[in-house]
């Protein structure tokens, strides 16, 4: 028994690092592209586009973020800042939807391991998906950011408003500091609690478990693979060879379209961080909205568009496409990859530090009432 706690406990540390090794460096990324956002974006034709009502709006936020190769954890800075800055509610949902599922790497290995078909699939419904659910959120969801949403006074999000004043060299580092010491804490707190319940996850669901229960076209199936892609972390790149996995286990197309959206655009840290930085009621519509959407996706695409789809696969031209894929795909230095997830380790224990500081000082406020002088709520 102690052998078989040992071994799970040496394969979640493991699963921790993997993580974090995979996220960090793009967290810290975000960070830093997230207070330069919060510093300079008011002033910038981007927010002419994003700022914009309606389509127009969304689609620029989702085309934005299909070009970044950023991960699922990563875009949570940089959607906090653009919420922060004045930026509509769906149009920062569309783009934290977009930026994780799609990018000019993933197509490029898709088309290699998945075949042109599931590939038109997956991008019709990474650009599609994004703008229906920043419509429901923008109808549904919070509304602007204000002293509720955890943020202090922002300037609207408006091309006229005056930028700031001071040297370009004293705004960028102001921006460094809010993205990283302000924002910072309260990301990296959330991102790793969530980043610790993946694992979790990850850790205890047997190897095999995905090709043997998840397989067929069944919605039990769809169902099960939408909830678990949900609550895994793989980032783009890497979720291409488990869908492929899926299909030559026997899984239907569908299956692997609905892994390939849930597994990337949702998972426990991301979710966590946003429920508490952009609003709860916002976070549970999309996150529902998501799956139950990626789920009708599934049964279209197994009923009607590749109905008795049977997967081919080419190994010499599935390495020529992963060669191609990481071509397009920056890479990291381990020693980079070491200190962000060091740094980021520092800032999600100082975000925990200071909300438990925060927890204290409240609990001493109300003692000093005298238990009666500070209202009910």
């Amino acid at each position: 028994m102690n052998r078989v706690l040992a071994g799970v406990g040496v394969e979640f540390g493991r699963t921790v690092w993997s993580i974090a090794v995979e996220a960090g460096p793009w967290v810290l990324l975000s960070l830093v592209a997230g207070g330069l956002v919060h510093e300079f974006v008011a002033s910038t034709r981007l927010a002419r586009w994003l700022g914009r009502r309606g389509p127009v709006g969304l689609a620029a936020a989702v085309l934005l973020g299909a070009l970044l190769p950023i991960c699922s954890c990563g875009v949570v800075p940089l959607a906090v800042s653009f919420y922060r800055a004045g930026l509509r509610t769906g149009t920062v949902m569309a783009f934290t939807a977009a930026t994780p599922i799609i990018n000019p790497a993933a197509v490029i290995l898709s088309l290699a391991l998945l075949g042109p078909r599931i590939t038109a699939a997956y991008v019709l419904l990474g650009l599609v998906l994004p703008v229906l659910l920043g419509l429901a959120t923008e109808r549904w969801g919070e509304g602007p950011v204000g002293a509720d949403a955890g943020a202090a006074a922002v300037r609207p999000l408006s091309p006229e408003a005056p930028p700031p004043g001071g040297s370009l060299g004293w705004r960028v580092v102001r921006a460094l500091g809010w993205g990283i010491l302000e924002l910072g804490p309260s990301i990296g707190f959330y991102l790793l609690v969530g980043v610790l319940l993946a694992a979790l996850v990850m850790v205890l669901v047997p190897q095999g478990w995905i090709a043997h229960y998840l397989g067929g076209s069944s919605l039990l199936g769809l169902a099960a693979v939408a909830l678990f892609g949900a609550s895994i972390y793989v980032c783009a790149v890497a979720n291409i060879p488990v869908a492929a996995t899926l299909l030559a286990a026997g899984a239907g197309p569908g299956a692997a379209i609905v892994f390939l959206v849930t597994g990337t655009a949702t998972n426990l840290p991301e979710l966590l961080a946003l429920y508490h930085t952009i609003g709860k009621r916002t976070v549970l519509l999309y996150a529902s909205a998501l799956v139950a959407a990626s789920f009708v996706a599934g049964m279209v695409v197994n009923a009607w568009l590749l109905p008795g789809f049977i997967p081919v696969f080419d190994p010499l031209r599935g390495l020529d496409g992963v060669a191609a894929s990481a071509r397009w795909q920056p890479t990291v230095s381990a020693g980079v990859a070491t200190a962000s997830v060091y740094l980021l380790a520092v800032l999600g224990c100082w975000g925990g530090w200071l909300r438990i500081r925060r927890r204290l000082r409240g609990r001493d406020d109300a003692g000093g009432c005298g238990g009666g002088c500070c209202g009910a709520d």
